[in-house]
């Protein structure tokens, strides 16, 4: 054993204690002895002394259930620290939820935007909470009725004595299946919760740990697995399982089995015919009665089980025979004791491979993702991007995994994936949504002398945390017929009031228009801005609908006379397989603001590396592809966006747009600003 592996091992022991989030938190056991001290001296008139030793009796700790408690505790901590890892986790279920969500109703939901964001920790802790319990419940009383199953749970049952540490006497198996549980139910409380509230969602939390189930640690949550008959009122009872209503659950009288399966809601045990309450004065014994010779050896707690539950399987699978019904507790276990009185197939075989296998679960590390291989999110369309990545493939032997989807959904998804998460690349368009990338602590700054040598730094995070890949001006396009150019001039001349009626745009909630703004404030004041703002909603011909290829047919149909738009959208229009739409093209006239100023803005499609990239050299080289001359080349001809290295090659159809003087504010600025611009674009009744 390595000196490394037993740190982590004593680590992960010692963490059972000292984590909050744990059940057997030293603050939670202490408050459990406490109240079952109170509850022996106040209601009970016991001596202090006599109930300090009953609490502490070395028949209950010394037993030998409690040492085959302890046993097991010390193994599962390291079988289930080696594979919980393995298994999925709560961020993929949230991840593959919220992308769904996000897919099927085409962006994101903002229910209750005036509720506090307190209140929607509350209710999400809240429904977190009774959706988990009832998880619990389910699985717990799946276990007790399928013999495959129940084969692996009755390791909890065979506890003859109980202290808090039996509620992990349980079999691997069973600690799989609660932890998929958990993870299936948080994984999907997360990705409902964060669609349809945003960042507001979060879990009330008190030292670490959850605040409900810190109260029900707090109330003797430990005192369920002691032999402390703490009994609640009746009318309390039906809605929380009370310490000794678990206790009736362990019993091994008949009249008890299969009673109590809640955890800390006794409300779904009444609701499914399952409840039973307390009883004054009871005296139980626990366990699984006579049935098992050696109820505390480990070769019954760790590799009876799989035998047995074969067994099942196999009458499951034998033509003509049918598993045999669970019988109650104690006599369920007479099959499972003759079992082991028939000579097995190849017993020491089996043992032995389970052995190994085993071993090699604690021995070995999860693989790592191949070492050639750059893992991408891409906010762009899968025809915009693949084909450069087939032949970035083609010449430098990295392969690629693409995952496509809407940037609010993907970026949601890095976050929730956490240290999880397997995208090494973030690809998204405009600075505004990576600068929230970059606020949302995805992505990692990089040095390399390639991109930082081809990528002027005004296209460029400050910090080198995202890199423009091509570039977009947001300018004036104008109806040829309408409009003189000679009348046109500048961003800020769009408020005039000679422009009334005769603009179309887009809403406030579109990303370009709040980037627009953003430069606007870095050059003229937020004042300034908001008085532009209000000019610009002045000259409104209709109210903002409608994406940026419907501003110029609105423009072509008449509807108004100038517009703002992204000029890859007219380099589409003109190069259309519709022939209306060509047709609508010649109609618009392209106009370069600021030429005498600043220059026009420009924003840009870009790329980070994420934070917990595993490919790091990988995601690098994938983005000095992404600046060579030929691909900057392909994305000036094939979507008509210049390109962000100076002098590279642009399309005939770009060349027909002219020459233009670009603005050179540093592209950052767009993300600082976007909150900014939103409450002006707000108040100034841009919608």
């Amino acid at each position: 054993m390595s000196e490394l592996a037993a740190q982590g091992w004593l680590g992960d022991w010692a963490a059972q204690f000292l984590d909050p989030r744990k059940r057997l938190y030293w603050g939670y056991l202490a408050s459990a002895f406490l109240i079952a001290l109170a509850w022996m001296v106040l209601l009970r008139r016991e001596r202090p002394a006599s109930a300090v030793r009953k609490l502490l009796s070395r028949d209950i700790w010394c037993s030998p259930s409690a040492r085959a408690d302890y046993a097991i505790f010390l193994i599962n901590t390291i079988l289930m620290g080696s594979i919980v890892p393995r298994l999925l986790g709560h961020a993929a279920v949230a991840a593959f939820c919220f992308s769904l969500l996000h897919g099927l109703f085409e962006g994101r939901a903002s229910l209750l935007p005036a509720a506090p964001a307190w209140a929607i920790a509350a209710g999400f802790t809240l429904v977190l909470f009774v959706l988990d319990d009832l998880a619990r419940y389910v699985i717990h009383r799946l276990m007790h009725r399928l013999p495959v199953l129940w084969a692996f749970h009755k390791v909890h049952h065979s506890a003859t004595r109980l202290n808090p540490l039996t509620v992990l006497r349980t079999h691997p198996v069973e600690g799989v299946l609660f932890a998929l549980r958990g993870a299936l139910v948080q994984g999907l409380c997360i990705g409902v919760f964060v669609y349809a509230f945003g960042d507001r969602v979060s879990l009330v939390m008190v030292l670490g740990a959850n605040a409900v189930k810190l109260v029900f640690n707090v109330l003797g949550a430990n005192l369920r697995h002691s032999e402390v008959p703490i009994r609640y009122w009746p009318w309390l009872e039906k809605i929380f399982l009370s310490p000794a209503q678990h206790q009736v659950h362990h019993s091994v009288e008949r009249r008890h089995h299969d009673r109590n399966f809640g955890v800390v809601l006794s409300c779904w045990d009444r609701l499914f015919g399952t409840f039973h309450h307390s009883e004054p004065d009871q005296a139980l014994r626990y366990g699984l009665g006579n049935s098992v010779a050696e109820p505390h050896s480990l070769h019954t707690l760790y590799l009876a089980p799989f035998r047995e539950s074969a067994m099942h399987i196999a009458r499951l699978l034998v033509p003509g025979s049918r598993a045999r019904p669970r019988a109650p507790l104690a006599q369920s276990d007479q099959s499972s004791k003759a079992s082991h009185s028939m000579k097995p197939i190849r017993t020491l075989k089996f043992y032995s491979v389970l052995a190994v296998t085993l071993a090699s679960v604690a021995a070995f590390p999860p693989p790592l993702l191949a070492a050639d291989m750059v893992n991408i999110y891409s906010a762009r369309k899968e025809e915009l991007i693949l084909p450069l990545l087939e032949r970035f493939r083609e010449e430098t032997g990295i392969g690629f995994r693409l995952v496509t989807g809407k940037a609010d959904g993907l970026l949601k998804r890095i976050e929730i994936e956490g240290e999880a998460t397997p995208a090494d690349v973030f690809i998204t368009v405009d600075a505004g949504r990576l600068q929230r990338a970059k606020q949302a602590g995805i992505l990692q700054p990089v040095e390399n002398a390639v991109i930082e040598e081809r990528i002027p730094a005004h296209l460029r995070d400050v910090d080198n945390q995202w890199f423009g890949l091509s570039r977009r001006a947001r300018v004036i396009f104008y109806a040829r017929d309408r409009v003189d150019p000679s009348e046109l001039s500048t961003y800020e001349d769009l408020a005039n009031e000679k422009w009334r009626g005769r603009l179309c745009i887009r809403s406030s909630n579109n990303i370009y228009n709040q980037s627009l703004v953003a430069s606007m404030i870095a050059h003229l004041g937020e004042e300034a801005t908001e008085e532009w703002a209000r000019g610009l909603v002045a000259n409104f011909a209709r109210n903002p609908a409608g994406g940026d290829t419907d501003q110029l047919l609105a423009l072509a149909a008449g509807q108004c006379d100038i517009t703002l738009v992204n000029t890859y959208y007219f380099g589409r229009m003109l190069n259309s397989s519709d022939e209306s739409e060509r047709a609508a093209g010649e109609g618009i006239g392209v106009f370069w603001p600021n030429q005498d100023g600043r220059g026009a803005h420009v924003n840009v499609s870009g790329a980070g590396i994420t934070r917990h990239t595993r490919h790091l050299e990988a995601a690098q080289a994938l983005l000095e592809f992404l600046v060579n001359d030929e691909s900057q080349a392909w994305y000036a001809e094939v979507n008509n966006e210049y390109p962000v290295v100076p002098g590279a090659e642009v399309s005939d159809t770009l060349r027909s747009f002219g020459e233009f003087q670009s603005d050179t504010l540093n592209l950052t600025v767009l993300g600082e600003n976007n909150t900014a611009a939103l409450q002006l674009m707000d108040r100034a009744g841009w919608r």
